[in-house]
């Protein structure tokens, strides 16, 4: 991961990026767009059109993912609100940066979803072969990648197109393209397949990352009360 001081020098002032603000008395967080303005690293500004910042709902106890796009390679950035001022703007102090290579990792929330994998060549084209679906069950996720469970090898060489629907979103689904890192038979036909993300949308990244943050604070709050039960 970049230091904060080193990474924030570099990035422009004015440049638009989007975070993910945590909330008082919800597990969810509201996405918005706003601008990066600098200031001393590793302390910046973030600058909101007004009225699209909840000012009184946010809790500033509670770190802030903030994503933006670096000469094309997508990182995140965790900071903590230092003030809020005026209701537009935010006075921030970074803590860590994450890229997408490193968010496999960083982000990875254990998930049991259904999931389709399928050819990219679409069905009447080409010879019968070239055509497949495979369904299968995730184990795991994250925002540029997933793990998941097959009763069929799928192909280990090709980009395929990958489909599955959020937990809180089952009306509308996530479709991608994907490339396997890895494919192992755990026991016979049954093969666990490491997936990247090749092509997604922005948005359709930002509701993965934005389901990741909701879990895991639902986690964490599990733990606390475990924690105090005990």
């Amino acid at each position: 991961m970049t230091t904060p001081p080193d990474f924030i020098k570099d990035i422009p002032d004015a440049k638009p990026v989007k975070i993910f603000l945590p909330l008082q008395d919800t597990d969810k967080r509201h996405r918005e767009q706003c601008v990066f303005q600098k200031t001393t690293p590793p302390r910046f500004n973030l600058l909101f059109k007004s009225g699209t910042l909840p000012a009184h709902a946010i809790d500033t106890k509670l770190p802030c993912i903030i994503n933006l796009d670096m000469a094309g390679r997508s990182v995140s950035l965790e900071a903590m609100i230092q003030r809020i001022v005026n209701g537009q703007v935010l006075e921030m102090i970074a803590r860590k940066t994450v890229n997408h290579e490193q968010m496999r990792e960083y982000y990875r929330i254990d998930y049991t979803l259904p999931v389709l994998i399928s050819s990219r060549t679409p069905e009447g084209v080409g010879a019968p072969e070239e055509h497949w679906i495979l369904s299968g069950t995730t184990i795991d996720i994250s925002g540029c990648g997933l793990l998941a469970i097959f009763n069929e090898k799928p192909p280990a060489d090709k980009l395929i197109k990958l489909q599955f629907s959020l937990p809180d979103e089952q009306t509308n689904p996530i479709s991608l393209l994907a490339s396997p890192v890895r494919v192992s038979e755990v026991e016979k036909n049954r093969y666990v397949v490491a997936f990247y993300f090749e092509e997604i949308n922005d948005d359709d990244r930002d509701r993965i990352i934005g389901q990741c943050l909701l879990t895991q604070r639902r986690q964490l709050r599990l733990k606390v009360k475990v924690i105090k039960g005990s």
